[in-house]
């Protein structure tokens, strides 16, 4: 359908592109404008190849590559490309393809000689003082770009280093030579044989010819997992899946003897490099506890007792207060506010047993106060290295299981949310509540010593992960 100039005027007015733009101006601008289409799957840019065009994304979502490799996605409308091949009319230096369907707008260089020759002095120089603009904000962001690198670079040299003081031998199932990369990355130069099996029947040969101290499982592959778990073929399996939260759930409900599961992102080579190397380290060094293992080295973490049930709100007012100072949006305190509120919960009504391993307050109501003994306090943990935000609540009691995790959650996402807590003071949603605000959720156990609950928050970025996901390590 092909719109009016001042519709698209109307419409290009929210771009920050064209916010300098003066009413008139912006309307001979929509003069220009061309709406295009395109199938999801199809090269909008291609790298090496001239390009002429400045792109606004209407709508859909598109990934930028260089080379071959995927170093962006846009999905924000106003959003511009193809601006540095036409400022330099050199070839462009990247592919743009359209991953759904895309509506763009397009401007074309020959367009901007038929600006009205008494404002085209206007033009050109509020067109290169918007360039300017754009320019600025790419090099701030690969900028920032570099300053994570860096972070990540330190962070993966001391996950390195720890697991190689214990070396050891690794294998890993995995059938996709793109998933097989990162943690090839990952345990490269720590001293760590790594052996790949890409299918089911290449792993049990492995497994048969040699011994190792931990095998990490494609979810495909999760029979492999149940031989080794039967034949107590090595001390740790990890079964690596997706971030598919009910996905998950319907794999572990019918094989709940896997004791370490962590979810992977295709798209994210560095989360999935971090997490193989920060679990990795938990099980070869048997050091399962701490928010820290998450975050940069270094970082201040605060700790506070969880005492008495009434002390919910301060240990929260202090959390937020803390975090709000060092600049984290409210948007995001909201949502760690209603994780720690849980979390605290959980640890003050659900935690705590006698000797029998029976609950000693999950039937009390929760607005009845509960004071604590010494030996029965949690600890509150928190912290954030700029780039993400964990919260942790530790307990002595060591109580959760893989059953209660696994059931309480389907039982949520199923729509029965609650029918597991007959006789209970709680209401049932209380992991379900955790594992949706936060972007990932680690559960640490150690049966009948401890249990910690780690959840991390995403707070560099302007938006929170796309879909939440979970880890648990039982021992």
């Amino acid at each position: 359908m092909k719109l009016h100039p001042a519709e698209i005027a109307k419409e290009i007015r929210a771009f920050s592109f064209f916010k300098s733009f003066a009413d008139d101006l912006l309307l001979q601008t929509s003069a220009m404008v061309h709406c295009e289409s395109f199938a999801a799957g199809s090269f909008i840019l291609q790298e090496g190849k001239q390009n002429s065009s400045l792109f606004f994304l209407r709508s859909g979502k598109v990934e930028i590559s260089l080379a071959s490799e995927v170093i962006a996605t846009l999905d924000t409308r106003g959003e511009v490309f193809g601006e540095m091949s036409v400022i330099t009319t050199n070839p462009t230096s990247t592919t743009v393809k359209a991953l759904s369907p895309v509506e763009c707008f397009v401007i074309r260089s020959e367009d901007f000689g038929h600006v009205h020759p008494k404002d085209k002095d206007r033009f050109q120089a509020l067109l290169y003082q918007i360039y300017c603009n754009v320019l600025t904000e790419r090099l701030m962001k690969t900028n920032e770009k570099a300053r994570l690198f860096e972070i990540l670079n330190r962070e993966l040299h001391e996950a390195q280093q720890k697991i190689q003081k214990v070396g050891g031998r690794v294998l890993l199932v995995e059938p996709e030579k793109k998933q097989q990369l990162p943690i090839r990355m990952a345990l490269g130069g720590t001293g760590v044989q790594l052996d790949i099996a890409d299918n089911s029947e290449s792993a049990r040969e492995f497994l048969r010819d040699n011994q190792y101290d931990v095998v990490l499982c494609e979810e495909g592959c999760v029979d492999v997992l149940k031989e080794v778990h039967e034949g107590k073929k090595t001390p740790y399996s990890i079964l690596l899946t997706s971030k598919d939260v009910q996905g998950n759930l319907r794999i572990l409900e019918g094989n709940r003897y896997v004791d370490h599961i962590i979810s992977r992102d295709a798209e994210d080579r560095n989360a999935t490099i971090r997490y193989v190397l920060t679990a990795l380290g938990k099980l070869l060094n048997k050091d399962l506890f701490g928010i820290e293992k998450y975050l940069t080295w270094g970082v201040e973490v605060q700790r506070k007792v969880v005492s008495n049930s009434t002390h919910r709100e301060s240990l929260r007012e202090d959390l937020y207060g803390y975090f709000k100072k060092m600049g984290v949006r409210s948007t995001i305190l909201d949502r760690v506010n209603t994780v720690v509120e849980e979390m605290l919960m959980n640890a003050i009504y659900d935690a705590p047993v006698d000797s029998s391993g029976k609950s000693i307050f999950n039937h009390v109501s929760r607005k009845e106060e509960i004071q604590l003994d010494t030996h029965q306090q949690s600890q509150l943990r928190y912290a954030s290295d700029g780039v993400y935000l964990a919260v942790g609540v530790k307990d002595p009691f060591g109580s959760l299981t893989k059953d209660i995790i696994i059931d309480y959650l389907l039982s949520c996402y199923n729509g029965s949310a609650g029918s597991m807590n007959a006789n209970k003071g709680g209401a049932g949603r209380g992991l379900h509540q955790i594992i949706e605000n936060a972007d990932l959720t680690v559960f640490n156990v150690k049966k009948g010593v401890c249990t910690e609950v780690i959840c991390m928050f995403n707070i560099d970025g302007q938006k929170r992960e796309a879909q939440p996901s979970f880890h648990y390590f039982f021992v």
